[in-house]
């Protein structure tokens, strides 16, 4: 999924308009793809650097199907336990938060 969506990117950055989010612009960072949310297209993704340990990487949500990105400077889990407790609001993910959760692991949704 990583080389799949930075192949993505750089085209859509290369041949515009969508601007490369500002977080990109240090020496030293990525992006690593983490959710997808099923019929809106949005990724999220963590935001990695070289000199950032992995639970410090921090979160930018991207809208998928338009130029909309997001910077979240929270870790992973407390950026969606944020968003499905209605502390933190994206327009991203503008459906949330909702009365119930669900989590459906790989393993079972990969089962088909």
């Amino acid at each position: 999924m990583k080389a799949e969506r930075a192949e993505v990117l750089a085209r859509l950055w290369e041949i515009g308009p969508e601007p490369r989010p500002e977080q990109l612009e240090a020496d030293g960072t990525g992006l690593l793809p983490f959710a997808y949310i099923e019929g809106t297209g949005a990724y999220l993704y963590w935001l990695t650097g070289a000199d950032v340990r992995p639970e410090e990487w921090t979160v930018l949500a991207n809208a998928g199907r338009g130029p909309e990105w997001e910077y979240h400077p929270a870790p992973s889990a407390r950026f969606i336990l944020s968003v499905l407790a209605g502390e933190i609001r994206s327009g991203i993910l503008d459906d949330l938060p909702v009365d119930d959760h669900t989590f459906d692991p790989n393993d079972q949704i990969l089962r088909g």
